[in-house]
């Protein structure tokens, strides 16, 4: 700023004492005013131009487009949760009407998982299974484990009558002599062909009884390994009537272990093989 005046003074002066010398006190007083004036301006306008792209860049660098999710791979379609939770349950038809569950929420499409549908689920226990009867789909909310990979869901709570949008408290007499139980980790087709959650245990230390539990895949008894686009948290498999294989989990996964992180949203997803599974 001290510059920019003693420019302007410099500048002034020898342009007043010409126009004093002529008598023009008016113009002279004018002329100066605009000089100082401009070197006062100037600097500011420059300054604020300077901090108007320094903001700009930093809003560039700060704001970060969240990745358009992919519906589709070579083998797969894929479906986004509605919800920023894993996929616990699967029942229905992708080319139909297609219901899952995030836990404490239960959700219908009948697009492919372009829209969905909440239903009233009036529970605050997380479902972990459908079962289809007849007409009747009921959410299982118990959960038995007896093994990483031999893991059912059980004990029926509600049902609905119409694909999983309404639901109404499951009262049968004869509970105790019907209780389905629903393998989360493992289908087998018509022809016999077993797929099954791969499980990884690695001991949280060297000395340590428990261990980090990781799904690594999906195996089938055939000696086949499928391979899923991303890396998930795998919770459930399901195998639709035309045998498309079903394969539920949270979302993508870029750390595992101690250092377990999403890789972007959390949102779980579904992957649908494109053909049966023989």
């Amino acid at each position: 700023m001290v510059a920019w005046l003693r420019i302007a003074h410099e500048q002034a002066v020898p342009y007043l004492s010409f126009l004093t010398m002529k008598g023009q006190w008016a113009t002279a007083l004018f002329q100066v005013f605009y000089l100082i004036l401009t070197a006062i301006m100037k600097p500011l306008v420059l300054s604020a131009l300077l901090l108007l792209s320094l903001g700009a860049c930093q809003k560039e660098k700060d704001v970060q487009p969240t990745p358009a999710f992919q519906t589709e791979y070579a083998e797969w379609y894929a479906l986004r949760a509605p919800d920023d939770r894993a996929i616990e349950a699967v029942s229905g038809n992708l080319d139909g009407t297609l219901v899952i569950s995030t836990a404490f929420h239960i959700y219908q499409t009948k697009d492919r998982g372009k829209t969905w549908k909440q239903g009233n689920y009036p529970s605050s226990i997380g479902v972990m299974g459908f079962a289809q009867i007849q007409d009747t789909l009921l959410a299982l909310t118990g959960q038995v484990n007896t093994a990483p990979n031999t893991s059912y869901a059980t004990h029926p709570s509600v049902f609905s009558l119409d694909e999983g949008l309404t639901w109404q408290r499951y009262r049968n007499w004869r509970r105790e002599h019907f209780d389905p139980r629903v393998a989360r980790a493992v289908v087998t087709t018509p022809s016999g062909t077993e797929y099954s959650l791969a499980y990884k245990l690695t001991p949280t230390s060297p000395n340590s009884t428990s261990s980090y539990v990781e799904t690594v895949g999906v195996n089938s008894s055939a000696g086949q390994q499928l391979t899923l686009p991303q890396e998930h948290q795998l919770k459930t498999l399901y195998l639709d009537k035309q045998s498309r294989l079903y394969v539920a989990g949270s979302a993508a996964l870029c750390g595992r272990r101690e250092k377990f992180a999403f890789c972007g949203e959390q949102n779980g997803v579904l992957y649908v093989s494109k053909k049966p599974q023989p």
